[in-house]
């Protein structure tokens, strides 16, 4: 029987249990210790693997005051420290880097039609020189968001991608930009690269799951190490009322036959015994946690300790509307 203690392989890594915990907003810029006390509940618990909140690579993006600045002067030592304490747990850590708006000089959010070539090679190396500095840092990867609403998944989705160049028309065109600048990650730097991928856009004209899973076997073949799976304004679908993780979970049982790398599963998982039995179940060997962490950092200690365990988390979105690190009912 599997459980999401059990000890297994994670591409290069050995992880402890299945649990990926996924960060997203940053509140506590100035209050370095805090991030540290944060980190070190979190890599105490028995968690898998950790995924930072978002770093943002540009200081005018739109969530620049929602995540923390990788040109911050504290970053290096933020991120150095944090590094230190997931490693001290054995825990490994990837950076996730984003950003929703491209802006070239004093022309502000430059529309994904409108790039031009230089501008695609300008977002590259700075992603490059990003995971560089995580490397430096000390961090094990980075993980990337083709998917959620950020500009990666914008420029891969046929509705906003209408370009008549190499870079749009089929998948592989609008992949290609992601594409190029993984392949050159691999190659240059020894680093695990992950990505999160929509299973699919609601828009009309969107992408759609069958070009998600031709997405994703692409970044396989690039040499992507892990993919998780999301979908855009994720947390909003895993509330009390309405429940996504059916249709992802339909999709990542597919996802899973078609590519020979770890793919992570969400969904707003609360429940521990609901967790194991989806384990053994399916073929899903990970599954990812985001508001559960920000209720309690190390509630997966309660959990292992007895057996059985349901997260606190009131599913609110508080965490996730106020974009916030810290919890509203329980901090």
């Amino acid at each position: 029987m599997k459980s999401i203690f059990d000890k297994c392989k994670f591409g290069d890594f050995t992880l402890k249990s299945r649990i990926i915990r996924t960060g997203l907003w940053e509140s506590q810029q100035c209050d370095l210790d805090a991030i540290y006390n944060r980190y070190e509940k979190i890599a105490s618990s028995s968690v898998g693997l950790i995924t930072s909140e978002l770093y943002s690579i540009y200081p005018k993006d739109k969530f620049t005051e929602h995540s923390f600045k990788m040109d911050n002067l504290n970053f290096m030592t933020m991120a150095r420290k944090v590094a230190e304490i997931c490693h001290s747990y054995d825990v490994p850590i990837l950076g996730q880097v984003e950003f929703i708006k491209f802006n070239r000089g004093i022309d502000l959010d430059i529309p994904v039609n409108e790039l031009t070539v230089e501008d695609i090679r300008k977002i590259q190396s700075d992603i490059i020189s990003a995971a560089q500095q995580l490397q430096f840092a000390g961090f094990d990867g980075i993980q990337l968001s083709v998917g959620n609403n950020f500009f990666l998944s914008k420029f891969i989705n046929p509705y906003y991608n209408q370009r008549d160049d190499e870079y749009g028309g089929n998948v592989f065109n609008r992949m290609r930009m992601v594409l190029e600048l993984i392949k050159v990650m691999k190659d240059n730097l020894d680093f695990h690269v992950s990505c999160k991928v929509n299973t699919f856009d609601e828009r009309k004209d969107g992408f759609d799951s069958k070009e998600s899973l031709e997405a994703c076997k692409l970044l396989e073949k690039v040499g992507v190490d892990s993919i998780q799976v999301t979908r855009p304004l994720s947390p909003l679908y895993f509330t009390k009322k309405l429940s996504g993780e059916g249709e992802l979970v339909d999709y990542s049982t597919q996802l899973i036959d078609l590519v020979d790398v770890p793919v992570i599963v969400g969904g707003g998982f609360e429940n521990m015994l609901h967790m194991n039995e989806l384990l053994n179940s399916t073929n899903i060997e990970f599954m990812s946690m985001y508001r559960s962490f920000v209720a309690e950092g190390d509630f997966l200690s309660n959990w292992k300790a007895h057996g059985e365990g349901r997260s606190r988390c009131l599913k609110c979105n508080n965490c996730y509307r106020t974009k916030t690190s810290t919890c509203y009912h329980f901090d």
